[in-house]
């Protein structure tokens, strides 16, 4: 079989893993093929298949949702190939032909193939990645069955992950029986326990017990940390490459040079050796979980919406801001650091290295994609910190100062007040919080987003009143 991309010219330019594909055989499929999974768990395996040990270890790559079949058809037209395109804060870039993804399933058209792929021995490992809001799980982590796409998906329906879990591990009971493992890779704390109970909680809720006993017996959920900076895909760089080498390639990825992806080490059947291209196997994945989660997507989120206050473009502008760049230091110093506590990551080095992949120009990952979907990201990214300073007897001011920015921000996404758009799938959860005294009182009570922290630590509700209307007079114009 050979490669459907071809480059005319600079060939040398370009890195590609020696494999034949026509030698690769698929064990992987992966739920959510964008841009991340693409530019990360995409790339490892990559390096895996040039192995003589890697080679039943391609990759299926499934869409789930009918607004991505389009694109998807162009990525199956491209046999799942393309350049990931990696920039360094230096300006050094690299080019790699990806060509993992072997094989190809829009399950939006096909959710047959889907179930049989997932039904079959050879398939060993899925992986996902359906971003925050893709798992349905309130703050107690229990599923929501009076949303209308889980409504759907009980009655027969295809919307979410559960729907196509759900049919393939069916079938896979009935026939194969092989034991299999799903892995989320997905920026959550405990993400492999939390995709366990929003899987078990459906199966509960079809009424599939019998299913349910075979998961359980059959079905290992390790946890994994996936870290990789992968703006929107931008029509800058399918460009570049396009020019650059002569090619038609209309997929290409970018991201910046970092990369790191650490997994619980519990698998039902067979396990890629991934630990040979660089992926950190442990016996438990919290430590560099809770490092990432409250320092690197905690930051993200606590600077960007300031930054969008600001009418900043690129985030790496808001660390060449000199109150910014203070503001993120302060909130990792003070907040974020002391309330992880002891831990076997070296928290200042790790928060130095966040602060200069944050400062990479070269990336460009827009404050817009990052402001994307708050109201799922501050309960799972910002939270810890807070409910952490408290419990130490610690004012966490500079996280509260980020919630502050982030209320100010949706209220002038809100009114067309600020040039920055607010995606924001959750939207009418926020529509209640109006811009006054009494839209703020009930933000601050909103158990979803801050838990009990407002009845255990009731300072917190006057100290966020405080700091928004302090926001609100900084950016009033």
């Amino acid at each position: 079989m050979t490669n459907r991309l071809t480059f005319g010219q600079n060939t040398n330019q370009i890195q590609c893993q020696a494999y034949v594909r026509s030698d690769v055989t698929s064990g992987v499929m992966h739920l959510g093929v964008g841009a991340f999974h693409r530019a990360h768990q995409a790339v490892y395996f990559d390096r895996l298949l040039a192995l003589p040990e890697g080679k039943k270890w391609g990759i299926t790559g499934v869409n789930l949702r009918p607004q991505d079949s389009a694109q998807f058809a162009r990525f199956i037209e491209q046999d799942g190939e393309y350049i990931l395109k990696t920039m360094a804060a230096d300006g050094a870039t690299v080019y790699q032909h990806i060509r993992s993804l072997v094989k190809q399933i829009d399950g939006a058209k096909t959710p047959d193939q889907v179930d049989q792929q997932m039904a079959d021995s050879a398939t060993q490992l899925v992986t996902s990645t359906v971003t925050e809001g893709g798992y349905y799980l309130d703050e107690t982590r229990q599923l929501m069955l009076d949303h209308p796409a889980i409504k759907g998906d009980l009655a027969g329906q295809r919307h979410t992950l559960y729907a196509f879990l759900y049919a393939g591990l069916k079938l896979r009971s009935q026939t194969s029986q092989a034991k299999i493992t799903l892995l989320c890779c997905d920026n959550l704390r405990h993400n492999g326990d939390v995709l366990k109970a929003g899987l078990m909680q459906f199966l509960n809720a079809k009424g599939d017990q019998e299913l349910a006993q075979w998961v359980n017996e059959n079905v290992a959920f390790p946890c994994s940390m996936v870290d990789r900076i992968t703006p929107k895909p931008s029509p800058e760089h399918v460009q570049d490459v396009q020019q650059r080498f002569a090619t038609d390639d209309e997929l290409t990825v970018m991201g910046e040079d970092f990369i790191q992806w650490v997994v619980e080490d519990n698998f039902a059947g067979a396990k890629p050796p991934l630990e040979q291209v660089g992926v950190q196997f442990v016996d438990q994945v919290d430590p560099y979980e809770e490092a990432k989660i409250r320092i690197l997507n905690a930051g993200h989120t606590n600077v960007v919406y300031q930054a969008a206050l600001k009418g900043m473009t690129y985030f790496d502008e808001a660390m060449r801001d000199e109150a910014l760049r203070q503001y993120f230091r302060d909130f990792v110093h003070q907040d974020a650091i002391p309330a992880i506590g002891n831990s076997i990551v070296n928290l200042e080095a790790y928060a130095d290295i966040i602060e200069r992949r944050f400062s990479n120009a070269n990336i460009g990952d827009t404050v817009e994609r990052i402001c994307t979907d708050g109201y799922a990201k501050f309960p799972i990214f910002v939270y810890p910190s807070l409910t952490g300073c408290y419990q130490l007897g610690q004012t966490p001011s500079k996280t509260i100062e980020g919630i502050a920015a982030w209320f100010v921000y949706f209220q002038k996404a809100r009114t067309g007040s600020i040039s920055t758009h607010y995606h924001e799938p959750n939207l009418e959860s926020l529509q209640p919080y109006s811009d006054d005294e009494e839209g703020i009182q009930a933000f601050a009570n909103d158990r979803f987003l801050w838990g009990d922290i407002p009845r255990q630590h009731p300072q917190f509700i006057a100290q966020l009143s405080q700091a928004i209307r302090s926001m609100q007079q900084k950016y009033s114009m």
